[in-house]
């Protein structure tokens, strides 16, 4: 089983771009990217959902001091014709 690494990055001003970046087979590596994206922009989220939704706050301003983040959150089976990274360590990315 493999984890596809997402990179999210700002798309205009409210939009999210999730890009393809890297494989991974390792739990250890997708659960630290996870964590990482928890401890980040899902905590940024999570935090301000309702202004978010009514348009008192935007995803932009996260991106003010971070310029991206990383999810593994995608399991496949074959990355062959993927032609993606291949990660085996957190610090690879």
């Amino acid at each position: 089983m493999y984890y596809i690494i997402s990179k999210i990055e700002l798309d205009g001003t409210d939009s999210l771009k999730y890009s393809d970046y890297a494989t991974t087979e390792s739990d250890e590596v997708a659960i630290q990217v996870n964590e990482d994206y928890d401890a980040t922009l899902g905590k940024f989220l999570a935090e301000n959902r309702t202004k978010l939704n009514i348009g008192e706050a935007s995803v932009s301003t996260f991106f003010e001091t971070t310029s991206f983040v990383y999810e593994a959150r995608t399991q496949v089976d074959n990355v062959d014709d993927l032609n993606l990274l291949s990660i085996t360590e957190f610090n690879q990315l």
